[in-house]
């Protein structure tokens, strides 16, 4: 007969009796007795098998019993007869004694830093601390028969956990590197503020399209409970993960794995091949039309032009098929709207790709600008400082020097003070007559106006968005297998910041000589 099943059935009575005599108190005597079986079972669990089973049992019994006794306060310390439990561990037996301890210790040490901390706190308590219920429940100002509920609960996870072979997971010593793309309102600083270390990246992983409880992400990262509480607590708060499930946690977006985004990058390819000539056409038609309707190029050459063009009519034709205002459906709690969404490192795409932000800023409803801009330096050269878009305060000078033909004496004082650093940033370039020019597009009155409504008649450009309209449902689809229902409304946003269509032509615009500037930076100034 097995170890486990000879002391079920020949010592849980005698132990329960034991602890009878020893606390005259039958609720203490049940908990006691608990104490000493779990001992015992987790023991006989990890392999060990005393030569005398009947003196290690009691061995065990009367250790327990002195560490309740002073705990409970039975007897104080002083009255404690030590002796008895020193003879009982004198001799041989006191090294596998020691050794047993020692491992118990290392094994409920390992087991608390995977509990939830409602029962952990108990357990810390009462094992490590050697508190008994009663003063728990006075310490946490937690009613007693909770304390003992959770005590209870406490020990059958330990017990189980001890039993288990616990491995931590491939992220606890390979973390996977994520690329996150956002856009909206995020004056805040969320959600960069809180994404840019590893754990956070690695739980968002884990958690993504995967519901977990804090026990298994910290288990799969290797990080304890009480640390991962505090993790997963900020990204909640940040509306980066979801509770779900009871006690689990959802990754609240997309994070792209590198099948899916090797999927995308593998249509966007055959759509740019298909369509970079149509929209580079399209492109020279607009710049053709803009000259007719006074679009002043500044110092910026035609190419340069017709690469702005380009890019902008890509664009349109996606706000056509897909866009629409993607941050607005994004709410945040503080009051701000913004989308992020994730990308898992590891894609490789067939064409060259060089990814061209799109940023704007504004003074007022009737002056504004926007622009394209790379931070790769394989492309060609940035000749504007920052983000490439002027800040909304110098968007009037730009105006004004447009209007004025470059002629600084024009401009008022305070004006005069922002232009040297305007040039500085590149928004503005002197010219051989002393004149200041801005170095960008310029659209004046309904220009930009008449030239989409002109574009926008062309069969051409329908044929585009017909196009367009087909590859982003292709996209979307590809989505839709590799996320969650719980996502579902939020898919117009994860496709349109998937698809990069941009990064692909540009580079084919370049690479097939329809392109021959060299620039990574293309700006237009609205008034």
């Amino acid at each position: 007969m097995a170890n486990a099943d000879v002391f079920a059935k020949e010592y849980l009575s005698k132990i329960f009796y034991f602890c009878l005599k020893k606390t005259g108190n039958e609720t203490s005597a049940e908990e006691l007795s608990s104490d000493i079986s779990l001992e015992v079972l987790r023991s006989l669990g990890r392999g060990i098998t005393p030569e005398n089973f009947d003196a290690w049992v009691w061995t065990i019994a009367r250790r327990r019993w002195a560490k309740f006794a002073a705990a409970s306060y039975y007897k104080s310390p002083e009255q404690v007869d030590i002796r008895e439990y020193e003879n009982d561990l004198a001799g041989e037996d006191n090294v596998e004694n020691s050794v047993l301890l020692e491992e118990d210790l290392r094994l409920l040490r390992r087991e608390l830093a995977f509990v939830r901390s409602e029962y952990r706190d108990i357990l810390v308590a009462h094992y490590i601390d050697e508190m008994s219920v009663s003063v728990i429940s006075n310490k946490l100002h937690i009613p007693l028969g909770t304390v003992k509920t959770r005590l209870q609960n406490g020990r059958k996870n330990l017990k189980e956990g001890i039993n288990m072979a616990r491995t931590f997971g491939k992220r606890s010593y390979k973390p996977e590197q994520i690329a996150f793309v956002t856009s909206g309102n995020q004056s805040s600083g969320l959600p960069w503020s809180v994404i840019r270390r590893k754990i956070p990246k690695n739980i968002l992983l884990e958690a993504s399209n995967n519901p977990s409880t804090i026990e298994e992400l910290a288990m799969e990262l290797g990080i304890a409970v009480p640390y991962m509480e505090e993790e997963v607590g900020i990204l909640e708060n940040s509306e980066l993960l979801k509770k779900v499930d009871g006690d689990k946690y959802l990754t609240s977006f997309f994070i792209s794995p590198r099948e899916c985004t090797n999927e995308i990058d593998e249509i966007s390819c055959v759509f740019s091949e298909q369509n970079y000539e149509l929209v580079w056409n399209l492109a020279g038609k607009a710049l053709e039309k803009a000259k007719t309707l006074g679009v002043l190029n500044g110092t910026i050459s035609e190419n340069d032009a017709q690469m702005f063009f380009a890019f902008y009519f890509e664009q349109k034709a996606e706000s056509e098929s897909v866009f629409g205002n993607i941050d607005s459906q994004f709410k945040r709690a503080n009051g701000e709207n913004w989308g992020i969404i994730g990308f898992e490192d590891g894609s490789t795409c067939r064409l060259p790709a060089n990814f061209f932000s799109n940023n704007g800023s504004e003074f007022d409803d009737d002056i504004y600008s926007n622009g394209y801009h790379s931070n790769r330096q394989s492309f060609g050269k940035r000749i504007y400082s920052g983000e490439g878009v002027p800040d909304g305060i110098d968007i009037p000078v730009l105006k004004a020097l447009a209007e004025n033909g470059g002629d600084i004496n024009a401009l008022s004082e305070g004006e005069k003070i922002s232009v040297e650093r305007i040039i500085k940033n590149g928004h503005l370039i002197k010219t051989g007559d002393g004149k200041v020019i801005p170095q960008m597009l310029i659209f004046k009155g309904d220009a930009k106006k008449n030239i989409n409504k002109y574009i926008f008649s062309l069969p051409e450009f329908k044929e585009l968005t017909s196009k367009m309209k087909d590859y982003f449902a292709n996209v979307r689809e590809i989505v839709a297998r590799y996320s969650v229902p719980y996502l579902k409304d939020d898919f117009g946003y994860y496709v349109a910041m998937s698809a990069d269509i941009r990064s692909i032509i540009a580079c084919l615009w370049k690479d097939k000589g329809l392109y021959t500037g060299g620039n990574a930076q293309f700006i237009g100034l609205y008034y």
